[in-house]
């Protein structure tokens, strides 16, 4: 374990010293260094380390854990095969190098493998990444201050070893229900998906000034983390909402801000009275120390599976079986020799065998085919669907001059598909307006070209590519059947 902790910030460097006193972590020092944001030239935090930590001989340095917030890491979520755990690095590398937009050898990564699905095919790993260059100016501007950089961890991995250790999680909760865990600091609010204790999603958002617009913020940002993680997590059920922050901050965040999570729970947690206590003096409030506090765990004090920069997982070192394999491939050779004849006759009934297999295969496929002339019969109606003539372009441009302006509604997703019944043709259309005129305008516009237009119910909340378009819909648009005069009307 470290001797000290530091969160590296944009603007600050809020660098404490402490323990763990049972579920509590409890610190006995607490100093800010204020930086540049996104600044190199560390001489004066190099100066302010010096003189805050001297090095206690020139042999042995202080031991340094660095926390690092979400917005300078990048995570992506990789699935892979079902492969063992020691072949994970190596396969995620590989997937690196495709998933990642910047060279994989300009990025220092790590990865924290996802609970296993049961009969799940494939599973899934959160790769972690941050620039070599912005590690090396943590590990530049320690080492100069005389400082040993050990861990390099990331915020709110360490934030859930320190609800981990408090009891507000469980490897026990229900693996069903996803605890999202809002950490009201007044810098940013930072959003994190917990499945009992393993870190699903991470999203980092708006600063705030005044309780009067919290709610409202925090609203808003739930919405974009859900929607962001709706994308790598698909629909995940939302058993409790977690607020992390000070009494007044928890306060003013209503319990009507669960309203559109499904019927979760809100629970509101004093940072100070629940998971950190604070020297006299401190500079900054208990919410603010609650991600660092958990680098005060080591690996092991808490079932949380974190992400370390400086130690990251690495695939175990193969033995060097160089002699076994000769070995063995002598032991090859005189078997071979040995065990020749006696192969031929064994491959001679084998072959006998499976002829026996197939034959009985070919009167069991003889019998199904027989069998399956129903299984014809609607093989032959699909067929005469398909070769409608029906040109899926032509449509799609037609429905496009037919579109009011993107300054009013735009179309999200397209489905095509055909409805059973009669093999007409239909079209489901994701909808996003900036009122509910705009999307009767564009159903007129639909029946008067001839169009089908199930009836629909408008969905109030903003579309995540712009806060100005704020009503939702699905359409389904049915095709003009060529055949039917009546093909313009209303479906309904």
């Amino acid at each position: 374990m470290a001797d000290i902790i530091l969160e590296w910030d944009r603007d600050r460097l809020v660098v404490a010293q402490g323990t763990f006193s049972g579920s509590k972590a409890s610190l006995s020092f607490v100093q800010v260094f204020p930086r540049a944001a996104d600044s190199q030239d560390t001489l004066s935090l190099v100066q302010g380390l010096q003189e805050t930590f001297p090095a206690p001989s020139e042999r042995s340095r202080h031991q340094v854990s660095v926390v690092l917030p979400r917005q300078l890491v990048t995570i992506h979520r990789v699935q892979l095969p079902q492969v063992p755990d020691a072949d994970v690095p190596d396969m995620l590398r590989m997937q690196a190098a495709l998933k990642l937009t910047v060279p994989v050898e300009s990025v220092i990564l790590d990865f924290t493998p996802l609970p296993i699905q049961p009969g799940s095919p494939t599973r899934d790993v959160l790769l972690v990444t941050i620039p070599a260059d912005q590690l090396a100016i943590v590990r530049r501007t320690l080492n100069d201050a005389q400082l040993e950089l050990t861990e390099a961890r990331v915020s709110a991995w360490s934030l859930a070893q320190t609800l981990a250790r408090a009891g507000v999680t469980s490897t026990d909760a229900d693996g069903s229900g996803v605890d999202i865990i809002t950490l009201l600091r007044r810098d940013f609010l930072e959003l994190t998906f917990l499945r009992g204790n393993s870190v699903l999603y991470v999203h980092s958002g708006s600063a705030w000034s005044s309780v009067d617009d919290l709610e409202r913020i925090v609203r808003a940002e739930l919405s974009r983390a859900r929607l962001s993680a709706a994308e790598v997590l698909g629909d995940q059920p939302i058993r409790r909402l977690l607020l992390i922050g000070d009494p007044q901050a928890t306060a003013a965040v209503s319990d009507q801000v669960a309203s559109r999570l499904g019927g979760a729970t809100v629970e509101r947690i004093d940072a100070s009275e629940s998971l950190v206590t604070l020297p006299a003096g401190s500079p900054v409030s208990a919410v603010d120390t609650a991600s660092l506090a958990g680098a005060l765990l080591s690996r092991t004090a808490t079932p949380v599976e974190i992400v370390d920069f400086i130690s990251p997982r690495k695939a175990p070192e193969k033995r060097d079986l160089r002699r076994v394999k000769a070995l063995a491939a002598t032991l090859t050779a005189v078997v071979l020799f040995g065990g020749i004849s006696m192969w031929r006759q064994n491959r001679i009934a084998t072959l006998q065998r499976q002829k026996a297999v197939i034959a009985l295969e070919n009167n069991d496929l003889r019998e199904k085919l027989e069998a399956g002339g129903k299984d014809l019969e609607y093989a032959e109606k699909i067929g005469r669907w398909v070769n409608r003539d029906i040109e899926w372009l032509d449509e799609f441009a037609r429905l496009r001059d037919i579109m009011p302006g993107t300054d009013r509604l735009f179309i999200d997703n397209v489905t095509f598909a055909a409805i059973p019944q009669n093999g007409i043709g239909f079209i489901r259309l994701e909808a996003w307006a900036k009122t509910e005129a705009d999307i009767n305008e564009l159903t007129r516009r639909l029946r008067e070209a001839g169009y089908g237009v199930k009836p629909f119910d408008t969905d109030l909340r903003p579309a995540a590519v712009s806060q100005e378009y704020q009503v939702r819909v699905l359409l389904e648009v049915v095709l003009p059947d060529p055949d039917s005069s009546n093909s313009g009307s209303s479906v309904g």
